[in-house]
C-alpha cells in the first residue's frame, strides 16, 4: 500500500464487502497529476478470488464507470492469479483457457468504464497489460497507450506498462524498449516520475540477459557497472527523484525503490543509501523480488552497502562482492 493510510483503510473496508465509501472516494480522484485513481484501483484490486461484492457494486451503481474500472483491474489480476507470473513455458495447458477468459471479461469491463468516462486515462492505461496477455500485438498495445496519454500526457503507469509491453519477452525487443524509454524520458518534464522508464528498461534487459546468450549470467554481473548504463541511470535520477522539481506522488516509494536497486547493482552505495533513507519502511516488492524475497533482498543490499562504505572509510577495501 506504499504507506498510504487511505489505502489501508479502504483495503479493510473492501475485505468486509463495504465498497460504498470507497466508491464515493474514487469519485473525487479526478486530478490525474496526483495519480490517485490509478494508484488506488491498482493497489486495492488485488483480492484473491472473485469477491461477490464486485457484482453488488456494479448492480448498485450501473451508471457509474467506477465499479467497472475496479472490476476490470481486479479481473486482470485474477487472470494472472490463474496463470502465474512465470514465462509461458511454465503455464499448464489447462490454465490458458481460464487466463484468456478472465482477461476478455476484464477487457470488457475496462472498455465499458472508458466509454462511460471519456476523460479518464485509467482504464486505457490498465488495459495495456490485457493486450499483452491476449497477444493482441504491438499496434494494439501502442493504441491503448496512446489513448491513455491523450487524456493525460505523463501518465506514469501507462509509461511503465509499455516498458513491459515492448520488451523482448512480450514479442518486442531491447531496441524497441529502449527507443520508447529514451524518447519518453527525453520529452518528460524535469522532476517527473515518468523518467523511471529508464531504470525499468535497464532492469528488464538485465533480467533477460541469461536468455539472450550462453554467457548471459556472467554478463548480468557486470551489466550495471558499465559506464554508459550507469551514466544513463544517473541522468534519469537527476531528472526525477534527485531533481529539486521532483513531484512527489503516490508512486514515489516505487520510484525510489527502483532507482535504489539500480544504484545497488551499480555499486553506487552512497546514492543507494540516500534513497533507502527516504524509502524508510516502504519497501516495494518490485524490483527487490528480482533477487529473491523482497525484504531479504532489500536488507542484504542495505547491509552490504553500509559495510562497503565503512570499509572504505577505514581502508578496508574492496567491499564484499554482491
Amino acid at each position: 500500500m506504499a504507506g498510504d493510510a487511505a489505502a489501508y483503510h479502504f483495503r479493510a473496508e473492501l475485505a468486509e464487502g463495504r465498497w460504498q465509501e470507497f466508491h464515493d472516494f474514487l469519485e473525487t480522484t479526478r486530478d490525474w497529476d496526483s495519480h490517485s485513481r490509478d494508484f488506488y484501483t491498482a493497489r486495492l484490486a488485488s483480492f484473491a478470488g472473485r469477491p461477490a461484492w464486485l457484482e453488488e457494486w456494479a448492480a448498485a451503481r450501473p451508471h457509474s464507470p467506477l465499479p467497472y474500472l475496479f472490476r476490470g483491474c481486479h479481473g486482470t489480476n485474477w487472470a494472472w492469479e490463474a496463470r502465474g507470473s512465470g514465462r509461458a513455458s511454465t503455464v499448464g495447458q489447462n490454465t490458458w483457457p481460464v487466463f484468456y477468459s478472465r482477461l476478455v471479461e476484464a477487457d470488457r469491463d475496462l472498455a465499458r468504464a472508458a466509454a462511460m468516462d471519456e476523460e479518464d486515462p485509467t482504464p486505457h492505461a490498465r488495459s495495456i497489460a490485457i493486450a499483452m496477455g491476449l497477444n493482441l500485438g504491438q499496434a494494439e498495445k501502442r493504441r491503448r497507450y496512446s489513448e491513455a496519454i491523450r487524456r493525460y500526457r505523463w501518465h506514469r503507469s501507462a509509461h511503465a506498462e509499455m516498458i513491459q509491453a515492448v520488451a523482448a519477452k512480450w514479442s518486442g525487443s531491447n531496441e524497441e524498449m529502449f527507443e520508447f524509454a529514451r524518447s519518453a524520458s527525453a520529452q518528460a518534464p524535469d522532476g517527473h516520475s515518468v523518467h523511471v522508464v529508464i531504470p525499468l528498461a535497464h532492469l528488464e534487459k538485465w533480467l533477460n540477459l541469461p536468455r539472450e546468450s550462453d554467457d548471459g549470467k556472467v554478463r548480468q554481473l557486470e551489466y550495471f557497472r558499465g559506464g554508459a548504463v550507469a551514466a544513463e541511470i544517473l541522468r534519469a535520477a537527476d531528472q526525477s527523484i534527485r531533481s529539486p522539481r521532483y513531484l512527489r506522488n503516490r508512486f514515489t516509494p516505487g520510484d525510489r525503490n527502483i532507482f535504489a536497486m539500480c544504484f545497488w547493482l551499480m555499486k553506487d552505495y552512497n546514492a543507494q543509501l540516500e534513497q533507502m533513507r527516504q524509502i524508510g519502511p516502504l519497501i516495494q516488492a518490485v524490483p527487490w523480488r528480482y533477487q529473491g524475497n523482497p525484504g531479504w533482498a532489500y536488507e542484504r543490499a542495505r547491509t552490504r552497502a553500509l559495510t562497503a562504505i565503512q570499509g572504505a572509510s577505514t581502508g578496508g577495501w574492496p567491499p564484499p562482492a554482491s
